[in-house]
């Protein structure tokens, strides 16, 4: 047993499974998913399992557990899946998605924070990823269509190229937060048989923004 199974088994008991993640698959791929890895800076992997949003650097974050957990749950992932993972940053997130679905392709602009994620992919011998480099908002249109996509971090919107890369009867899990908004909201989208995109909200949620997609106009408390 490391020094953080002891945190992370207390993270899953204590934080995530209180708030209402109750799915076995979804508590036991974040019991067996070391966050700790994930985290570039050795001073800060002490903090790896607090419940709070944790700075990468560059204005990305790793999203807080709970909140991360609750999307993923509500994201109703299943084995079959073939997830588009959006802002994987350094890849805790897609290492999470692996363990519950059959392919999750991770997109990420910044190539520092992708190819850290590589690595500890390569380590952990996670072999259904496939990394992406680009524009959060250009997903990968040549891996499509995607039956779940999962955004890690707030957006004011979510841009429309994503959504037409999911498939009919597909889910897609983003937080959207207006200008002016003190909290986003996590909201799930889903895409008919016949396309038409419907969407319900699930909760509030305070992540941050990823960078580019602020309110353009307006003020961000």
């Amino acid at each position: 047993m490391t020094q953080y199974s002891q945190a992370r088994i207390n993270m899953v008991d204590s934080q995530i499974h209180t708030m209402g993640v109750v799915s076995e698959p979804v508590l036991n791929a974040f019991r067996t998913i070391e966050r700790e890895r994930f985290i570039p800076e050795d001073a800060k992997k002490a903090v790896a399992y607090n419940d709070e949003d944790l700075a990468l650097g560059q204005g990305r974050y790793l999203m807080e557990p709970v909140t991360h957990a609750r999307l993923i749950q509500a994201a109703l992932p299943i084995p079959t899946d073939n997830v588009l993972d959006v802002a994987c940053g350094t890849g805790y997130s897609t290492a999470i998605l692996s363990a519950l679905v059959a392919r999750v392709t991770a997109v990420e602009p910044d190539a520092t924070l992708l190819a850290y994620g590589e690595k500890e992919w390569a380590t952990m011998g996670l072999a259904n990823i496939i990394p992406h480099q680009a524009a959060l908002r250009d997903g990968k249109a040549d891996g499509a269509p995607y039956s779940l996509i999962v955004i890690n971090g707030a957006m004011e919107e979510i841009p429309p190229s994503l959504l037409d890369q999911l498939a009919p009867e597909g889910r897609l899990l983003g937080v959207v937060r207006k200008a002016g908004d003190r909290i986003g909201r996590a909201i799930l989208y889903i895409k008919s048989a016949n396309s038409i995109v419907s969407h319900r909200v699930l909760f509030d949620a305070a992540v941050p923004f990823l960078p580019g997609h602020e309110p353009r106009n307006g003020f961000v408390f």
